[in-house]
């Protein structure tokens, strides 16, 4: 029997035990290949002339043999005057690819040894770098395609129901809370329902040879965005824009989905009797990526804030689409990621007051 991907050797090319043994001066020649695929010729990125350079060594810097201008491997990217040595960079790049359901921040500056602010500020920057290189062409094939409700835990009170009377005082106070509607939930619900959003999620599974009980290749592609409702109007609106005309969506029985069925072949499954009908219909890529989603929530990070949710979703996302791949072609999308995406706009002086202004909502047009 073929020995799973996930424990092989061939996984292992590239850890967090290999950063540590690496020098400075090595971790910043893995900079260099990732960003211009060579040392000795490199990209000028004022004036963008491809030459060999005035490399000046004691800095880790080039002058440009055209426009004079100085420039290192990280300029014109997030991490443009940094800090950090690369050795650190690298690190803690390793220390985010090697966990499956997202990193925490407290783990990740006690790892790297830096403050808790330097940690927050890092991860960010990679999470912005993904979600600005996320691949937004269109779904093709099957595409699995559900909601789920993140967001909007309430804290629970000092006191435990333990009591018969407690519990059936509690369940009496949830059904009047039904009958009377929104204006009937109490202050805790109310908290709970105005940070809850909904994280929609479209998966593209491998081509099959014909539609199975079994996907054994599972998903290729993920895109998750953000909403406010699980509707017929975002559910019309994702499937138009990410969606080609012609592919198979499968869905839940949510009636929100029933619409796409006039311009796409749709099929649904009855999850209140089963998980997958006896010729394949089902959801469960879908239902995979919100398993991902929710270890993170509940083990890692315990809450998510609105704010910060598409950058999270997104890289949960990404965590599904290159589950298959090895840690050293992880570090060449997540590094390529970073160095092609340009200076920080959501980061760079974060504590400083220049941060992000609201959510990353879908917006239906």
């Amino acid at each position: 029997m073929a020995q799973h991907f996930l424990k092989s050797s061939a996984l292992r090319d590239f850890s967090v035990g290999k950063v540590a043994n690496m020098s400075e001066a090595d971790c910043f020649k893995t900079f260099v290949e990732i960003r211009w695929n060579a040392f000795d010729c490199v990209i000028c990125p004022e004036c963008g002339t491809i030459d060999r350079h005035y490399f000046r060594r004691a800095r880790k810097q080039w002058r440009c043999k055209h426009c004079d201008a100085y420039f290192s491997v990280t300029t014109g990217t997030p991490f443009e005057d940094h800090k950090l040595a690369f050795k650190q960079m690298l690190l803690g790049i390793a220390l985010y690819l090697s966990s499956a359901n997202g990193l925490s921040i407290h783990r990740l500056c006690r790892d790297m040894d830096v403050s808790l602010k330097t940690a927050q500020v890092f991860m960010g920057k990679l999470r912005e770098s993904l979600y600005g290189n996320r691949n937004q062409e269109k779904l093709k094939g099957i595409i699995h395609m559900d909601g789920g409700h993140f967001g909007g835990r309430p804290r629970h009170g000092r006191v435990r129901k333990k009591s018969i009377g407690a519990i059936k005082a509690h369940v009496e106070e949830k059904l009047m809370a039904v009958k009377k509607g929104r204006r009937g939930r109490s202050l805790a619900n109310q908290v709970r329902y105005k940070k809850r959003r909904i994280v929609i999620n479209l998966r593209e599974l491998y081509p099959q040879p014909e539609v199975g009980p079994k996907h054994k290749l599972g998903a290729s592609k993920t895109i998750a965005v953000i909403c406010m409702a699980e509707n017929e109007a975002n559910a019309i609106s994702l499937a138009k824009t990410y969606i080609e005309p012609g592919a198979l969506i499968m869905t839940d029985e949510n009636p929100a989905y029933n619409p796409l069925s006039i311009w796409f072949d749709h099929k649904t499954v009855q999850h209140a009797i089963e998980f997958a009908t006896i010729d394949g219909i089902s959801d469960n890529h879908a239902e995979s990526y919100f398993s991902r989603l929710r270890r993170y929530t509940l083990g890692v990070a315990h809450r998510i804030e609105p704010k910060y949710m598409a950058d999270i979703a997104n890289e949960m996302a990404w965590r599904e689409d290159t589950r298959r791949k090895t840690m050293r072609e992880r570090l060449d999308l997540l590094l390529g990621s970073v160095l092609r995406h340009g200076r920080s706009q959501w980061w760079r002086g974060y504590w400083q007051g220049t941060k992000r202004p609201g959510e990353l909502l879908w917006i239906t047009t």
